[in-house]
């Protein structure tokens, strides 16, 4: 697969703000947002890479002090609209043996307090899967989070996504809208490549431990095939890849997923042909609700009310989390011609004391340090399990000045060195 990790930058309204690192871009305009192309490391790979950045619709720069008010910075901010995720999270667990009581120990959530328009934070949410994971009977638990939430979309803030013409817009609202990220995938965040014939699609998850993450990815997973089965009216073709060995339950990836799986790969994604990405909604899926639910797509890509389809008003949120933040901040300074920007100018660009930034990344249960190297590794993957260039290109890609330098870095980012890698 042609794919490149891309220097992602966020644009402002004026383009002369959005250009960092000498980066180049070029506008296109679509309902679904700007189209950057970019040239950098790409130019010697012989291979143009484009990707469709969020950053557009937070009508803000990274690189930008005046962002810091786009970040959800705490893990305690509430900012989910957390309504159809606790009642699918609690049909799914009660379902499977779990007690009601243990379910939301711990979170927060009190059942009879919830409304349309309540809002949870991340902690919260995370808290409560804790909870579903641990106490709900069966290993495809997670799958069917994913599907509960289907179920729900037309009731939900989702319902707009009505207004979709197509599976690539339906897509991109789905994976890069924070608008409705935090009414779906709250803890998950995809970030997107693609070249001639397909596009990826890989996790990038907030406020998740090691011990949710299997958990957490076949639920985002299952989330995006039963959203874009439901909304779309019709199955989506997509292929699916996993780090982890084929697992026992495979009839439940199959059954929740379909057929097209691999494991043992470099990445965790999900995969989409092109031509997929042009075919037509089915009609029926976007006249299914009535008149006086409808929602225009454009009304709700950034921060703004809409109507649920029972009336209730909800402030949908176009925000980053912190680590997703950061993780778009090192992509942006990674750039080999930039100057080393660390964490003191990071701390500097939200306005914080170092301490501050160190104090709240510890609250989503990470470090300026881990999101850094995972920055570093999923290019080193990208670069030599997926295009499998040479050492010199993936090194110079990566901004290492030297071959051992940039030999020992891979085997600590993968625990493989290069060669291992291209096989």
């Amino acid at each position: 697969m042609d794919l490149m990790l891309p220097r992602l930058i966020a644009l402002r309204d004026s383009e002369d703000e959005a250009a960092f690192a000498g980066a180049e871009y070029r506008h296109s305009t679509r309902l679904s947002g700007v189209g950057v192309s970019l040239k950098d490391d790409a130019k010697a790979l012989g291979m143009g890479v484009s990707v469709k950045s969020d950053a557009d619709m937070l009508n803000m720069g990274v690189i930008d002090s005046a962002g810091s008010a786009h970040v959800v910075m705490s893990s305690q901010d509430k900012v989910i609209v957390g309504y159809w995720l606790v009642r699918a999270a609690l049909n799914v667990a009660l379902s499977r043996g779990a007690n009601k009581n243990k379910l939301l120990r711990g979170t927060g959530i009190f059942e009879d307090a919830l409304q349309h328009y309540s809002l949870l934070s991340t902690k919260q949410y995370s808290s409560l899967l804790v909870n579903v994971q641990s106490q709900a009977r069966g290993g495809d638990v997670s799958f069917l989070l994913g599907g509960a939430l289907a179920s729900q979309w037309p009731s939900s803030p989702l319902n707009a996504l009505k207004a979709c013409e197509n599976v690539e817009q339906l897509l991109l609202q789905l994976t890069q809208r924070h608008t409705y990220r935090w009414c779906s995938l709250p803890l998950c965040q995809f970030q997107r490549f693609e070249n001639a014939d397909q596009i990826m699609l890989v996790p990038q998850f907030t406020g998740v431990s090691s011990k949710q993450l299997q958990f957490s990815i076949e639920m985002a997973f299952a989330s995006v095939v039963a959203l874009m089965k439901s909304i779309a009216n019709k199955r989506i073709r997509l292929s699916f890849s996993f780090t982890e060995s084929r697992p026992r339950n495979i009839a439940d990836y199959e059954t929740h997923l379909g057929l097209k799986l691999s494991f043992n790969r470099a990445f965790n994604s999900i995969c989409i042909e092109k031509d997929v990405l042009r075919q037509p909604l089915e009609l029926t899926a976007q006249s299914d609700c009535s008149a006086e639910s409808h929602v225009s797509l454009e009304g709700v890509v950034s921060n703004s009310a809409t109507q649920t389809k029972e009336g209730a008003s909800i402030e949908l949120q176009n925000r980053l989390s912190l680590p997703d933040f950061v993780r778009r901040y090192v992509y942006a300074s990674s750039n080999a011609q930039a100057a080393n920007i660390g964490l003191p100018e990071l701390a500097e660009t939200l306005n914080v004391s170092v301490a501050t930034l160190k104090r709240k990344l510890k609250e989503y249960g990470t470090s300026y340090r881990a999101l850094c190297e995972e920055v570093q590794r999923n290019h080193a993957l990208l670069l030599l399990s997926v295009h499998k260039v040479s050492n010199e290109t993936a090194a110079n890609a990566m901004g290492i000045n030297d071959l051992p330098n940039f030999r020992r870095t891979v085997k600590r980012l993968t625990g493989k060195t290069p060669s291992e890698l291209r096989i």
